[in-house]
C-alpha cells in the first residue's frame, strides 16, 4: 500500500523511469508511473510496457486509464505484479483521453466509474485507488462520492477542479474539507502544489493523509526536501537527469529531445534561460545541451 506523506504525482509523459529516480533521491516519500494505457498494455504494446515500473523501484503505483471496463479489468490483472499499488485515472482533463471516455469523462458517469473500481477490485489482490476531479463542466463532487462510497477503495486523490477549468484558475482546496467528512478511506491532495507551504496547507487545515506533487515538482526536485538550490547544483542535477534520460530511452537525440520540457523548467527564472529556450531544436547530444549550460550565470 502507498505508504508516505509526499509523493510524486502521476503525470503523462513526465513521471517516467529517469524523473521518478530524481524525485526519490530528492525525498519523494512514493512515486506513480505517469498514466498508461489499459488498452495498450491488453494489446502487449512494447512501448506501453517501458512505462511500467523497474525492479530497482520500491513503493510505486501504477496508473492506469480507460473506458472499457473489460479492458481496464484485464490491463489491471496484467499491471499489478509490476507496483504496490493500481490507481484508476479519473481525472485527466486532455481532450483525445476524454473523447475516448476516459479519464475526466468518467465523472460524467460517476455509477459506471463505480462498477468500473468493483469489477477491477474483484480482479485484483493489490490495494485500488483514483485519482478524480470535482467534476465534468461542474461541481459535482457529492454525486461522484455517493457513488465512490459504495465501492471498495484504499485512497482517493482528489484535484479540486474541474475538467473544463484544465490547469487554469486556482484549485478550490476547500472543496476538500467536504471529501475529508464523507470517506473513511486515506485522502489524497492533487493540484497547485508549488511550495511547502501548499504541502503543509493541506495537511494541517484539510487533514489530507498524504500529497502528491505535480507541475511543482518538474524541474524542482528539491520542493520533495524543502530546500533551495544553487545554480551549480541545479546545473549538476540537470545533467544528472540528461545522462539517465540517455541510459533509460538509449537514442541520444531521441532522449535529448524529450529531456528539453524539464530543461526549460530546471533553468527557469535563471540568468541566460531565454538565450536557452532559443536554441532548444539545436539540441541533438548531451554535449550540446552541456555546452549550452555555459551561458547560464
Amino acid at each position: 500500500m502507498l505508504k508516505g506523506k509526499v509523493g510524486l504525482a502521476p503525470m503523462a509523459e513526465y513521471s517516467d523511469y529517469p524523473f521518478r529516480k530524481i524525485c526519490s533521491r530528492f525525498g519523494a516519500e512514493f512515486t506513480f508511473t505517469e498514466m498508461i494505457s489499459s488498452e495498450g498494455i491488453v494489446r502487449n504494446n512494447s512501448r506501453t510496457y517501458e512505462m511500467l515500473p523497474q525492479d530497482d523501484e520500491k513503493n510505486i503505483g501504477v496508473q492506469i486509464f480507460g473506458s472499457s471496463i473489460s479492458v481496464m479489468v484485464e490491463s489491471a490483472r496484467k499491471v499489478q505484479k509490476y507496483g504496490d499499488w493500481i490507481d484508476i485515472n479519473a481525472g485527466c482533463p486532455v481532450t483525445k483521453v476524454v473523447r475516448r471516455g476516459a479519464g475526466s469523462a468518467l465523472l460524467l458517469y460517476p455509477d459506471k466509474l463505480a462498477y468500473m473500481i468493483q469489477e477491477i477490485r474483484k480482479s485484483v489482490s493489490k490495494p485500488l485507488g483514483v485519482k478524480v476531479r470535482i467534476g465534468y463542466e461542474k461541481n459535482n463532487i457529492q454525486q461522484i462520492m455517493e457513488s465512490l462510497k459504495k465501492v471498495d477503495l484504499d485512497y482517493i486523490i482528489v484535484h479540486p477542479r474541474t475538467r473544463e477549468q484544465l490547469y487554469s484558475g486556482k484549485a478550490y482546496r476547500e472543496i476538500l474539507s467536504y471529501v475529508r467528512e464523507n470517506t473513511h478511506v486515506m485522502l489524497g491532495a492533487s493540484g497547485d502544489i508549488f511550495t511547502r507551504q501548499d504541502i503543509d496547507e493541506c495537511f494541517n487545515k484539510y487533514k489530507v493523509d498524504f500529497v502528491i506533487v505535480a507541475r511543482g515538482a518538474i524541474g524542482n526536485p528539491w520542493i520533495f526536501c524543502d530546500r533551495t538550490p544553487t545554480p551549480d547544483e541545479i546545473k549538476t542535477v540537470l545533467l544528472e537527469h540528461l545522462r539517465m534520460n540517455i541510459s533509460f530511452y538509449k537514442i541520444e537525440s531521441m532522449a535529448v529531445r524529450m529531456f528539453t520540457k524539464f530543461l526549460v523548467r530546471y533553468v527557469n527564472g535563471m540568468q541566460g534561460a531565454r538565450e536557452i529556450r532559443r536554441h532548444l531544436n539545436d539540441l541533438k547530444s548531451y554535449s550540446d545541451v552541456e555546452n549550452l549550460l555555459t551561458i547560464l550565470r
